[in-house]
């Protein structure tokens, strides 16, 4: 009982270096969207803030199509720095385009397998709008996780307490890897 205990304490405590270096972040809850083709703009209204992003074409075209083709949407690389501005990946992927010819009117093209794959570099800022905008409301819930500035004090405290950390895994790890080796050689035999 107090072996199997031990290694559960083990298993929880190894990695504490990755853990403790981790940017800090949160995660917004995407509700709906309102594309300004005019202005070029994109409009994101979350649970937390709202947002505003540079929109081409492509993109509002893409995000007005969305009511009649279901695209799988992937957010990646958002960052927000400390004048609230904000960068990452929008990627939009639909396998089942039975429409065709709307994507044809709207320009937006299809790879060589008919499907189509779109990937937009956003650049905008993070705001709280007020006023009445039009916005579409999504479907699913949709969430990304926006990693945000560091405060100089939180970086020298991590580098204080990183080899505390680092000194911790190398307790918990070795111990854990060489149990394991052992209970395979054993399984061998």
């Amino acid at each position: 009982m107090k072996f199997s205990f031990i290694i559960f304490v083990l298993v929880i405590f190894s990695g504490c270096t990755s853990q403790l270096w981790q940017a800090p972040s949160y995660q917004e809850k995407i509700t709906g969207f309102y594309a300004a083709k005019d202005k070029k703009l994109l409009l994101i209204t979350g649970t937390k803030y709202s947002y505003v992003f540079e929109a081409d074409d492509l993109l509002t075209s893409s995000l007005e199509v969305s009511r009649h083709i279901e695209f799988i949407p992937t957010y990646s690389g958002f960052k927000i720095d400390r004048n609230n501005q904000l960068t990452g990946t929008l990627k939009l992927v639909s396998n089942r385009v039975a429409d065709k010819k709307m994507l044809e009117v709207n320009n937006i093209p299809l790879d060589q397998y008919g499907n189509v794959a779109l990937e937009f570099n956003l650049k905008g800022k993070r705001y709280d709008v007020e006023g009445d905008f039009p916005f579409q409301t999504l479907a699913d819930d949709h969430y990304v996780v926006i990693e945000t500035p560091e405060s100089g004090v939180t970086k020298v405290g991590k580098i204080v307490v990183t080899p505390v950390a680092v000194a911790i895994d190398a307790a918990t790890v070795v111990p854990i890897a060489a149990f394991f080796g052992v209970l395979g050689i054993l399984n061998k035999v």
